[in-house]
């Protein structure tokens, strides 16, 4: 369910844990958060995290400081922000050039005020820290060790040797 860590910073996406609808400012959130409903997002794994480079579960008091959750976009909001990005690129286009701020691209592209409220109060009532939430509203950064982490999202974090220097992957 993650990426490759690199000595500080995790990197994850949910993509099946919420039902998402097709205008991010609607709440994509429908009831509570359940933890029993976690689910692995495909190629989330690195592929250099094989069995032969697994060095074993981390210690559960290892602080992780910074781990960001990426929320995953719709098909639909994807594909606007794709046509986006190309008219952004075209000299033709009326959109040429023309950035979005980032409470822009979270009117358009993020999670609604209210979902982002209700990841953090659960990640918080899970016992971790949330350091910040993007302004884009489509990722939330937190902390805590990784017993934490493994409890609260249902995962192992391991260590792996890759390339002669020492990794975390969430399993």
């Amino acid at each position: 369910m993650m990426s490759l860590l690199h000595s500080r910073t995790t990197v994850f996406s949910i993509g099946l844990l919420f039902p998402f609808c097709l205008l991010a400012q609607q709440d994509r959130i429908a009831g509570r958060l359940d933890p029993a409903k976690l689910a692995v997002v495909k190629g989330s794994v690195h592929p250099k995290a094989r069995p032969e480079n697994d060095r074993g579960p981390v210690s559960p008091s290892l602080e992780l400081p910074y781990i960001t959750l990426s929320l995953k976009p719709t098909p639909g909001q994807q594909a606007d922000l794709d046509r986006l990005l190309a008219e952004q690129q075209d000299p033709a286009s009326p959109n040429h050039r023309k950035w979005l701020t980032p409470e822009q691209y979270a009117d358009r592209f993020g999670a609604s005020r209210s979902d982002i409220a209700q990841i953090v109060q659960w990640l918080e009532s899970q016992g971790l820290t949330v350091v910040s939430t993007a302004r884009g509203r489509n990722f939330v950064v937190f902390k805590g060790t990784a017993g934490q982490v493994e409890a609260a999202l249902h995962v192992e974090i391991h260590n792996f040797l890759v390339d002669g220097e020492m990794q975390r992957q969430f399993r």
